[in-house]
């Protein structure tokens, strides 16, 4: 089951080595015809459907340029030589990064946040929905599924799943798609998928409670916080994580995503920023900071330089918990072979010669969510529904998720490209594609193994809405500030997600 549980703030970020995607959500107010995807959904597919020769022309449709473009145009190419009766159209909206040449030469790349265009994007969509004009395939890289799947704009793909002798979600992670159903209905197909996990420092949490994580036991960082405080010496702080930043990984953030179900339900339109959890939420990120617990963060993006010096700078500090992504999980079962392939993301990295596995980050109802770099749905309106699901299949498969242009930060939803992508990185990272040596054969196992058990427990969704991201982003500012109180700011929140909510 999807449930509301998550956030990601939208700004000017820095990313060392590895490129990072920021998800943004944005409003999606088109009407397909009557029930939309639910037509198809309730009459069952024809078997003819699938069989037929996939001809015409259609148009993939995606706001974000970095991740999608070159992909996409290459996979367009693929798909065209498979069935030469095929045309497929690839159209990107947002502005290229900039990069630039950071401190000691390091690469820098700025991602913008830019409302207008995303804005821009979306009306455009959305007119062209209405003149039924609109694109075959749409990535979700800007839409939000909530809106776009009540509005009817796409297809619900569960009869094609279903009924398509050619799909077997027995080659997918099957509770990957569960978690992404929404509405009875799915309403688009991942292509990978991402998490987050935690690390505890041996030398600093006791055996005793070390004991008690495990890869198979999902943990939210409250339950950390909860146990750092208690170990707390002064010495070392709990987190690699500062209290607040600009950029999208802070201790707020992640506390927003762990108990964002308490404060905004998108399915029922309603939130809840005044009974007081928000506002204690608040002042206790603020508290962790301030009493040394985790680092201080800033609140200007003109310090965001200041912000990288002090991340660089610790990276020889102890954190008694790290948190990371999945594409980070490697580098756990690598780092003894001197193979360096982890990248943080803004975040300190801190030794991490005597770190273990504290488990997967759950939210704090306990369910454990994920999130993907790239998605596909359905038109609802699409007058070639059968090459457009053709091409959502390919984009699928094993040989295009192993595509050196696919660029995902988490793993691939297809498991045969999933298993095959540790083997190709790790070699990679040791400079040879011979046979494996004793000791990667056995980090490989072991990282492979640590993945699926983690990946199990996966139960949720992230849904999201630009609009009320952007009024929570726009308003704690003034509370790290220190020119408006948790209370002030929770009161401003609710009166504006009231309003917009009622729209």
């Amino acid at each position: 089951m999807l449930r509301n549980k998550s956030y990601i703030e939208k700004q000017t970020f820095f990313l060392y080595f590895l490129l990072t995607a920021i998800l943004i959500f944005a409003g999606c107010n088109g009407r397909g015809s009557g029930n939309g995807g639910m037509a198809l959904s309730e009459a069952g597919l024809d078997p003819k459907f699938f069989s037929g020769e996939i001809t015409g022309t259609i148009t993939i449709s995606a706001y974000d340029t970095m991740f999608y473009r070159n992909f996409l145009v290459d996979a367009a190419k693929a798909f065209e030589s498979l069935y030469p009766g095929i045309m497929v159209n690839v159209e990107t909206f947002s502005a290229m990064p900039v990069i630039k040449t950071g401190d000691q030469g390091m690469m820098v790349v700025e991602i913008q946040n830019d409302p207008q265009s995303r804005a821009d994007y979306i009306s455009r969509i959305n007119t062209n929905i209405m003149s039924g004009t609109g694109a075959d395939l749409y990535a979700m890289d800007v839409l939000p599924l909530h809106k776009c799947a009540e509005s009817g704009t796409l297809e619900n793909l569960d009869s094609y799943i279903a009924t398509d002798p050619g799909f077997h979600k027995r080659d997918y992670r099957e509770n990957i798609l569960d978690a992404a159903r929404f509405k009875d209905g799915t309403w688009f197909l991942p292509l990978d998928y991402d998490f987050n996990f935690f690390t505890y420092d041996t030398t600093l949490v006791p055996v005793e409670i070390g004991g008690s994580f495990g890869i198979d036991d999902p943990v939210s960082t409250e339950d950390l916080l909860r146990i750092g405080t208690v170990l707390y010496n002064g010495t070392y702080k709990l987190f690699n994580i500062h209290d607040y930043s600009r950029g999208p990984i802070s201790m707020f953030n992640i506390l927003l995503n762990e108990n964002i179900q308490s404060y905004l339900n998108l399915e029922t339109r309603k939130a809840n920023f005044v009974d007081g959890s928000f506002a204690s939420m608040l002042n206790s990120v603020k508290n962790y900071g301030a009493q040394g617990f985790i680092p201080q963060g800033v609140t200007g993006q003109q310090d965001a330089g200041q912000l990288r010096q002090r991340t660089a700078g610790a990276s020889a500090d102890r954190f008694y918990f790290k948190q990371y992504n999945a594409t980070n999980l490697l580098a756990q079962f690598t780092r003894k072979l001197g193979m360096v392939m982890r990248s943080e993301g803004g975040m300190a990295a801190g030794i991490v010669s005597d770190d273990e596995i504290a488990g997967i980050r759950a939210n704090a109802n306990g369910s454990v969510s994920f999130t993907f770099s790239q998605g596909y749905g359905i038109n609802s309106q699409s007058k070639n529904k059968a090459a457009a699901w053709a091409f959502i299949k390919f984009l699928l498969s094993k040989e295009v998720q192993l595509s050196p242009n696919f660029i995902a930060m988490g793993l691939p939803i297809n498991n045969e490209a999933r298993f095959e992508k540790a083997e190709l990185t790790i070699s990679a990272f040791a400079g040879s594609t011979e046979a494996m040596n004793d000791q990667l054969r056995k980090a490989l196992d072991e990282y492979r193994a640590a993945a699926e058990t983690l990946s199990d427990s996966i139960d949720t969704f992230v849904l999201l809405d630009s609009s009320l991201n952007d009024m929570i982003a726009q308003e704690v500012v003034y509370f790290f500030g220190n020119s408006r109180t948790a209370d002030e700011v929770a009161r401003v929140l609710q009166n504006k997600a009231d309003l917009y909510l009622s729209e």
